[in-house]
C-alpha cells in the first residue's frame, strides 16, 4: 500500500511538472505579441477612441526598457486582420494623444520602437485599435483572439507593463465571474471577472488562457471606498473585456473607419437623487425615481409620435429583459442595431403599455442637435449659433465654475458679456479626469452621452481674448439643481 501511494504520488508529480512546463512554454512564446504603448504628446483632452535566434524570456528581459519622453504608457498586443499586423489597446492608454505625428508608439520584446497611429475604437468599451506606421519587425508575433467560451474557474495569465516599468510581467488566476457590468464613464459591459492581478499600465494588455489565446483585454481593477474617503485597490478583483466583443468592435471599427455604429431612437432617460449632507465632507444619495424615468423625446426623431404620450412614465422593460436602471437600460440599448424595432414597455403607476419603436443610424446631426438641446437648458448662458465651434457668453455668473486647474470652486473671471469657446467636455475632478474634445456640436454630443449617467457635466472653456493658461471648468448639473443628480441617458 506504501509503495502503491509513493507510485501515485510519484505520477502525478510529474503529471504536474509537464503541465507547468506546456504553460510556460506557451506563455514564453506569446511574448513576442505583447507590446508597451507609450504616449509622447498629449492634447488637451480625450478623443471621443516569429520566429527568433534567442528565446523570448532572454529578449524581454535582457535589458530595462527606455522610456524616455513618455507621459503615459499602458499595454497592448499585436493581432493580424486581413493580412495586416494591428495593435490592440484600451482606449484610455491613447484617448489623450495627440493628433500630431510622433505621438504614439509602441516598444517592442526588444526594446524597439515603432510609431504606430489610431484607427478609431470605442471609448464606451473602452477598446481601441492602432496601426503601424513603421513596419513592424520580425521579433515580432501576433496572438489569436479564442472564439471559445470562457469557463468560470478557467485558468487565465495576464501579461502587461505594470506601473510602465516592469514589461511582460505575467500574473495568473482564474476567471471568477462573466459578464459583469462596471461603473464609472466608460467601459460598462461585457467584462470578465479574474483574479490576474493587474495594476496601473497593465491596460490594454492581453488575458491569456492555456492554449495561450486572448481570451480577454486587460482593462480595470477594482476599489474599495474606505471610511475616510479613501480607497484600497482590491488586488483579486480584475477585469477584462470579453473576446467575443472584443473581436466584434476590431471588425466594426475596420469595417467602419474607425468607430461603432450605433442605433438611435431620440428619447432621454433618466433616474434623480437627492444630495444630502451627513458629515463635513460626506453626503449621500437618496434615489427619487424606482425606474427609469421618460423624461423627453425629441421631436424631430421617428419614436416623437409613438413616445411623446409617455412622458415622465417609467420605462419596465426593453424587448423581453426587465429594466430596473439605467444602467441595464444602457446594456439592452448597445445590442440592438439601426433599423430593428425595439419594444418598450412603460408603467404610469397603475398599467403597463408596450409601444414598438424602429431605430436608425446614430447620426453626427443627431449628436450636434442633442448638443444644441442641452446647452439651450442652462438659463446661465447665450450660446452663440453662428459660430461652427461651440461658444457662450455669459447671462451671469450664477454657474459652477472652479479656478484654471486648481479644483477649488471660484467665480468666474472675467465679464459676463464675454465669449468663451468650449474646448472639452466630460467631468473633472481632483482624483481623475473624464473629458472629451469638443472641435464642434457633434463632439460636444458625444461627450454627453459619455458622462450623462453623471449627472453633471464640465466644461475646460477659454475666453476669446485668453490663451491656454486662461482655460477653466464650469459645471452643468442636468436637473438645474446642485443637490439633485438627475442621471441621464441619452439614446
Amino acid at each position: 500500500m506504501k509503495r502503491s501511494s509513493l507510485l501515485v504520488l510519484t505520477v502525478l508529480f510529474f503529471v504536474l511538472s509537464a503541465n507547468s512546463q506546456k504553460i510556460s512554454d506557451v506563455l514564453e512564446s506569446r511574448l513576442g505579441g505583447v507590446v508597451t504603448v507609450g504616449v509622447f504628446k498629449t492634447d488637451l483632452a480625450k478623443n471621443a477612441l516569429g520566429f527568433r535566434g534567442e528565446s523570448a524570456s532572454e529578449m524581454a528581459y535582457k535589458a530595462a526598457l527606455d522610456m524616455t519622453g513618455v507621459t503615459s504608457s499602458g499595454s497592448g498586443f499585436i493581432i493580424e486582420k486581413n493580412g495586416e499586423p494591428l495593435v490592440v489597446t484600451n482606449a484610455h492608454v491613447v484617448e489623450n494623444a495627440s493628433d500630431e505625428e510622433g505621438s504614439l508608439y509602441v516598444y517592442s520584446i526588444n526594446r524597439k520602437k515603432y510609431e504606430v497611429e489610431l484607427i478609431g475604437g470605442d471609448s464606451f468599451y473602452d477598446l481601441a485599435v492602432l496601426r503601424f506606421v513603421d513596419p513592424p519587425g520580425k521579433e515580432m508575433t501576433t496572438l489569436k483572439i479564442t472564439s471559445r467560451e470562457p469557463k468560470v474557474g478557467e485558468e487565465v495569465y495576464a501579461i502587461g507593463n505594470p506601473l510602465g516599468e516592469y514589461p511582460y510581467s505575467v500574473s495568473d488566476g482564474i476567471i471568477s465571474a462573466k459578464n459583469r457590468v462596471r461603473g464609472g464613464l466608460t467601459g460598462k459591459f461585457g467584462f470578465l471577472q479574474t483574479t490576474a492581478t493587474l495594476i496601473w499600465g497593465n491596460s490594454g494588455g492581453p488575458l491569456l488562457n492555456n492554449e495561450g489565446d486572448v481570451i480577454g483585454v486587460n482593462s480595470q481593477i477594482a476599489f474599495a471606498d474606505t471610511p475616510d474617503g479613501g480607497q484600497i485597490l482590491q488586488s483579486q478583483i480584475n477585469f477584462a473585456l470579453e473576446a467575443g466583443l472584443t473581436s466584434r468592435i476590431i471588425d466594426e471599427v475596420l469595417k467602419t473607419n474607425g468607430h461603432l455604429i450605433r442605433a438611435h431612437l431620440g428619447i432621454e432617460l433618466s433616474e434623480s437623487s437627492t444630495v444630502q449632507r451627513v458629515g463635513y465632507d460626506s453626503y449621500t444619495y437618496v434615489e427619487m425615481d424606482e425606474y427609469p424615468k421618460l423624461t423627453n423625446v425629441f421631436r424631430d426623431s421617428q419614436a416623437f409620435s409613438a413616445l411623446s404620450g409617455k412622458l415622465n412614465q417609467y420605462l419596465v422593460k426593453i424587448n423581453s429583459r426587465d429594466i430596473r436602471n439605467l444602467e441595464e437600460a444602457l446594456g439592452e440599448l448597445e445590442t440592438i442595431k439601426p433599423g430593428e424595432t425595439v419594444q418598450l414597455t412603460f408603467s404610469d403607476g397603475i398599467q403597463n403599455s408596450t409601444v414598438s419603436v424602429k431605430t436608425s443610424k446614430l447620426s453626427e446631426r443627431q449628436l450636434s442637435r442633442l448638443a444644441r438641446t442641452i446647452l439651450s437648458q442652462n438659463k446661465d448662458i447665450q450660446v452663440d449659433e453662428n459660430h461652427p465651434q461651440v461658444v457662450f457668453t455669459m447671462a451671469n455668473n450664477d454657474m459652477h465654475y472652479y479656478e484654471n486647474r486648481k479644483y477649488k470652486q471660484n467665480r468666474m473671471s472675467g465679464h459676463a458679456a464675454e465669449k468663451y469657446y468650449v474646448l472639452a467636455a466630460g467631468i473633472h475632478s481632483e482624483s481623475s479626469s473624464n473629458m472629451w474634445i469638443a472641435d464642434n456640436y457633434a463632439d460636444l454630443g458625444a461627450a454627453f452621452r459619455l458622462c450623462g449617467l453623471a449627472g453633471a457635466i464640465d466644461y475646460f472653456i477659454m475666453p476669446s481674448r485668453g490663451n491656454e493658461n486662461d482655460i477653466q471648468v464650469a459645471r452643468q448639473y442636468l436637473s438645474g439643481k446642485e443637490d439633485v443628480i438627475k442621471s441621464t441617458l441619452w439614446y
